[in-house]
């Protein structure tokens, strides 16, 4: 690949970029791997359905310096909600559908969603609208707690800049932001 797709504002949004395409493989794949649930030490059903948990906790990294995080699982799936910042002078929603993959201790997961950061400044707002795909490795302490590292890799849809005459298009680069965190789970 030559330099100057990089740099041309329509170069690489016309074609898929490799992150999403591999995430995209690995949810819609999913359903079809094959369940390592009998090797987990609590049994994975409970009645006729999945077992259910919700997870709240801390992330540091990531899409943003400090957020909060709520996810709910279903089984080996799971929808997670950070709301954080970056230097508090603005905010970062982010949602984001995980697959979790093997279970025991240590779990993978890969996941797809979108980062809306919002900022304001006495001379205007600004705002970014970014695609994300988190690969995390969840590292359960004991059975409420858990720690993970996750790389997301970013890139942006829109942007919207504070200043109003900047009208530089959005970056068509991936961008990986790695981040920590640490939450807290049970069953409802």
């Amino acid at each position: 690949m030559s330099a100057s797709r990089f740099a041309s504002p329509g170069g690489l949004q016309r074609e898929p970029t490799f992150a999403l395409l591999l995430a995209a493989v690995a949810l819609l794949a999913g359903p079809f791997a094959p369940s390592l649930a009998a090797q987990d030490e609590a049994p994975a059903t409970i009645g006729d359905g999945e077992r259910d948990r919700i997870r709240i906790g801390v992330s540091l990294g990531g899409t943003g310096f400090l957020g909060l995080v709520t996810e709910y699982q279903h089984g080996d799936w799971a929808a997670e909600f950070v709301l954080g910042t970056l230097s508090f002078r603005e905010l970062s929603m982010a949602v984001a559908g995980k697959r979790y993959f093997a279970s025991g201790k240590l779990r993978p997961a890969i996941g797809i969603g979108l980062w809306k950061l919002a900022a304001w400044t006495e001379n205007g707002s600004g705002s970014a609208l970014i695609a994300r795909v988190p690969l995390a490795i969840d590292w359960s302490i004991s059975g409420a707690h858990a720690v993970g590292v996750e790389v997301g890799l970013n890139r942006a849809i829109s942007v919207k800049r504070l200043d109003p005459d900047d009208d530089t298009p959005a970056s068509t680069r991936i961008v990986p932001f790695p981040g920590f965190y640490y939450r807290y789970g049970w069953n409802p």
